[in-house]
């Protein structure tokens, strides 16, 4: 039998962020996680293994899928990992691209990869284009189909997957295609396609918005009543690049105009290569992003909406005290519970200047934040988390981490355990 490391966080550590956020009496959240994380790469037989995406089926039996890039004779491939035994142990990959069609894969420009009760979807870059595919639950995947309907030879990555609650698929990405408004010029623009047939065919290309940034993945989440929130980066004049949101709820055929989630101000002469993350637990609908605007606000900033973005409540830090916070993921529980997974530096260690670690941070159904926790790593620095939150309190968090001069995909598993009131 497996034992696990046993990390409690004390109130005294967040009084005063929660009196930010309004509680007076904060609530003590405990993380049991695995003393050491499991690697992907060389149990599974496999070569180098980078930016990895999971999710987890506790419903139907302890299921635990996870997207990576390996290489497969060389060439850059995207393979599902498959373990029947809540991560024990994974079986050796199945292929998902076609054979020999590199997938494109550096940066926020990965592939994307989401869950339902009946599909499997993934989606990525490859040779210019989007492709998608979708097995039933670790069934072989379907042939690739092609997203984009451009006719020209530009470039469309950095996609994300969202499912809305009637189950129509919505794929963002963006695009540098032609813009006839400014005289034909190539444009880093954001698009959406949809699926109204789970993922056999997608709709015509529907531009968003025009001028975001051009290596920060978009992301869409939904409201209550399947309206549709496109987050990306814009590009104000200054240049600001603020975390912007624009609804639809009608299927991407008219927008409502968009809007930023937070006034930030982060003036930057170039790209941050960070998106946002995005959840809806409930009626609420979350966002995190990445900010440098200033250093009292400088992290991974969260602000939440009820009323399907309509209106946004003061962000927060919750990457809270953690250094050189970056690349949010998020996660919602059965219970509603939102867990929300980033890399940083732990500010207690070599002066701020310790490796990069994942930590996770909770918010509970009341709103709440929990301190962030960190995940017990690896010697190396760790990169670009995804997270999924099981049902029964189960959270599974990867990452990318090296093995001598390989990338490889770490799993590491904790459970929540009921949190108490401080005193």
């Amino acid at each position: 039998m497996k034992h696990f490391a046993s990390i409690a966080i004390h109130s005294g550590l967040f009084i005063a962020f929660m009196a930010l956020v309004g509680c007076d009496h904060p609530v003590v959240a405990t993380y049991d996680f695995e003393p050491v994380p499991h690697p992907l790469m060389a149990p599974a037989g496999v070569g180098a293994t980078r930016n990895p995406r999971i999710a987890s089926d506790w419903i139907s039996s302890p299921n635990i899928y996870l997207l990576a890039i390996v290489k497969a004779n060389g060439v850059p491939a995207l393979a599902l990992f498959n373990s029947e035994d809540g991560g024990d142990s994974f079986k050796p990959p199945v292929g998902v691209n076609e054979k020999d069609k590199p997938v494109s894969s550096s940066g926020e420009n990965s592939p994307s990869f989401v869950a339902t009760s009946d599909w499997l979807y993934a989606a990525w870059n490859e040779g210019g284009d989007l492709r998608f595919a979708r097995s039933r639950w670790g069934a072989p995947f379907q042939t690739p189909i092609k997203v984009t309907d451009k006719t020209t030879d530009t470039f469309s990555g950095y996609p994300s997957i969202g499912v809305a609650p009637n189950g129509d698929v919505y794929i963002v990405w963006i695009d540098t295609r032609p813009q006839p408004e400014i005289g034909n010029q190539q444009s880093y623009s954001l698009y959406l396609a949809r699926s109204t047939d789970q993922g056999v065919t997608f709709g015509r290309n529907i531009r968003v918005a025009r001028d975001i940034c051009p290596c920060c993945r978009p992301t869409v989440a939904f409201g209550l009543k399947g309206e549709a929130l496109v987050f990306w980066r814009h590009i104000y004049p200054g240049p600001i690049h603020d975390m912007t949101v624009a609804t639809t709820s009608d299927g991407g055929n008219t927008f409502s105009p968009l809007q930023r989630v937070a006034v930030d101000n982060w003036k930057i002469d170039g790209c941050p290569d960070s998106g946002p993350a995005a959840a809806r637990s409930g009626n609420r609908v979350y966002v995190a992003w990445l900010t440098e605007a200033s250093p009292e606000i400088s992290g991974v900033r969260l602000t939440w909406s009820d009323d399907a973005g309509k209106t946004w409540a003061p962000a927060v830090r919750g990457s809270q005290n953690i250094l050189d916070a970056n690349y949010p993921a998020m996660s919602v529980a059965d219970d509603g519970r939102v867990v929300v997974v980033f890399q940083g530096r732990d500010p207690n260690q070599q002066v701020g200047w310790a490796k990069t670690g994942i930590f996770a941070v909770t918010i509970g159904p009341d709103g709440k934040l929990s301190p962030p926790v960190p995940v017990p790593g690896i010697p190396s620095s760790a990169h670009r988390p995804a997270v999924s939150a099981g049902t029964g309190g189960r959270i599974y968090v990867t990452w990318t981490g090296r093995v001598g001069d390989d990338e490889t995909v770490y799993v590491s598993r904790a459970r929540f355990r009921s949190a108490s009131k401080g005193h």
